[in-house]
């Protein structure tokens, strides 16, 4: 007697087999970056209007004294339909599939301040760039509406993050829909593609992409704290966070830590044989034409080098 289990059933099981998986595998900073943002999405199907004052960020509601929302809008994700609701789902996944690797090797403790710091920059990035097309419109005589236009959830980062690892493999070939162009310009043409599709509220993406291009040149990496001061934090105890077991994920303290990150091209950040956009087929600047091995993935964090914050 043999069971026969239908191919839609099978196939749920082994999505919900590699979902366990892959949260199996996260640790702390990592679920509590996917699990945050995908709870107050959910709550806010509720209670949306008070989540809204505390989480969002626009230039407004700066300049009425919610200033919060600088350090806390990239948790914020606002339902609005369906779509919101499988788009929040697929950033979760993203997170959980492709940050434990990084936060494996950079330690839980500075993967949480890099975060925490390059979503501060890319938010007062933000809200300049903001200001400055609002004056721009207002002095042409034109009706400005960038005052208005929100920043949130975690694309923004995403976008520096693909940004960084782009510009740490510049010289490398990649193809957007059969046009070939070099791998720094690739985070460029696809936030132009965002913004004829998305119109205004891609601001929040040129901020990322601003910050990534500028990550660099600024030296936002020495604002992260050295490694001695992070163990201070871990070792603390009435630390609420820093040492913690988030969401049951385990916290990779920096003694942990397998090397660090390099996402700014001091290493190789991403192998030459994988692909790492969303559109198109990177191959390096050695590979020869023809060869099309390498895979194509969404991979916007990744890769191991030199320890950061030292």
């Amino acid at each position: 007697f043999l069971l026969t289990v239908p191919h839609p059933v099978a196939s749920s099981l082994n999505a919900m087999e590699h979902l366990a998986t892959v949260w199996d595998r996260a640790p702390a900073v990592t679920r509590s970056l996917a699990v945050l943002p995908l709870a107050l999405h959910f709550a806010g199907m509720a209670w949306g209007q008070h989540l809204q004052v505390f989480l969002d960020l626009s230039f407004i509601r700066v300049a009425r004294g919610q200033f919060w929302g600088i350090v806390t809008s990239a948790l914020w994700e606002p339902p609005n339909g369906l779509l919101s609701i499988l788009f929040a789902l697929l950033i979760a996944y993203w997170v959980l599939s492709g940050l434990p690797r990084l936060e494996l090797a950079a330690g839980s403790g500075r993967m949480l301040m890099w975060i925490w710091t390059v979503s501060v920059a890319i938010n007062l990035t933000f809200l300049l760039l903001a200001f400055l097309l609002h004056y721009a419109w207002t002095a042409l005589g034109w009706q400005s509406q960038w005052l208005l236009v929100p920043c949130h959830g975690l694309m923004p980062l995403m976008i520096c993050g693909l940004t960084l690892q782009s510009l740490a493999n510049g010289n490398a070939q990649t193809t957007f829909f059969g046009i070939p162009i070099q791998s720094r310009y690739y985070p460029l043409l696809l936030v132009s593609i965002f913004a004829l599709l998305s119109g205004p509220a891609v601001l929040r993406d040129f901020a990322g992409l601003a910050v990534g291009y500028a990550y660099t040149p600024l030296g936002l990496e020495s604002l992260l704290p050295s490694e001695g001061r992070l163990q201070r934090w871990e070792s603390a105890s009435c630390t609420l966070i820093f040492g913690r077991k988030l969401f049951g994920g385990h916290w990779v303290r920096v003694t942990e830590s397998s090397g660090g990150m390099d996402l700014t091209g001091s290493q190789q950040a991403l192998p030459t044989h994988q692909g790492y956009h969303v559109i198109g087929r990177a191959r390096d600047g050695n590979q020869p034409a023809g060869n099309s091995t390498a895979g194509t993935q969404f991979v916007v964090f990744g890769g191991s080098g030199h320890r950061l914050g030292n």
